[in-house]
């Protein structure tokens, strides 16, 4: 890239701070650091590193302080992308996250004290979702807003080689479209959720790149 002249290094992953974890779930900060002084030294003759932004995202609990720290020496980004998806503790299980609206919570704080901004993705409409589900998500959002959080709205789209695959959405209530599009127009909240709660489901039983059905 430098021989190139490219100067941004972004990384796309679903955990940033998860680099070199040895089982994809407890952190290597010993890993994390060297990926980022790595990449740092080779843009020291100019270039920008972005960490745990756009197109990546990191996971609530893996926001700690010695991960903040890391990100604001040697990134140059001040958002960070934090997967939530719900604040429903039984839609979470449902879905197999494996952490909670606390972890969400204390991590947007945690970037908070830290200089970052969240932007905090939420998916509507998933499989079984309930009424009650959906205001324990709205109320979450509310506290974590004036925390400096901005919501990245989804609609439930069924994907393959997940637990959901082949589960259809639950209808977005005129009270979901209502209560994102009141965010949207106060700047705390983006996506393409409209567009997503419109698209046919994607099949599992079929392989988009070659076009042929597969077991």
């Amino acid at each position: 890239m430098r021989r190139e002249g490219l100067k941004y290094v972004r990384f796309i992953t679903p955990d940033a701070f998860g680099y070199g974890s040895p089982d994809g779930k407890a952190m290597n900060l010993k890993a994390v650091k060297g990926l980022l002084e790595g990449a740092a030294a080779e843009l020291k003759s100019g270039g920008s590193l972005f960490f745990g932004s756009f197109p990546s995202e990191v996971r609530p609990e893996h926001v700690t302080r010695e991960t903040l720290e890391l990100t604001r020496r040697f990134a140059v980004n001040k958002r960070l992308v934090i997967g939530a998806q719900s604040a429903s503790p039984r839609l979470l299980k449902a879905i197999r996250r494996g952490h909670s609206p606390n972890d969400v919570y204390r991590a947007v704080e945690l970037c908070a004290k830290y200089g970052f901004k969240a932007d905090v993705d939420f998916i509507f409409g998933l499989p079984g979702e309930t009424e009650s589900d959906l205001e324990e998500t709205f109320l979450f959002i509310r506290e974590i807003l004036p925390l400096g959080a901005r919501i990245h709205a989804h609609a439930f789209m069924p994907l393959p080689g997940t637990p959901f695959k082949r589960k259809q959405p639950e209808p977005l209530t005129a009270k979901t479209e209502n209560f994102i599009r009141s965010l949207v127009a106060r700047g705390q909240a983006f996506g393409q959720w409209e567009r997503q709660s419109t698209m046919p489901a994607i099949s599992d039983r079929l392989c988009l790149p070659c076009s042929k059905n597969v077991k």
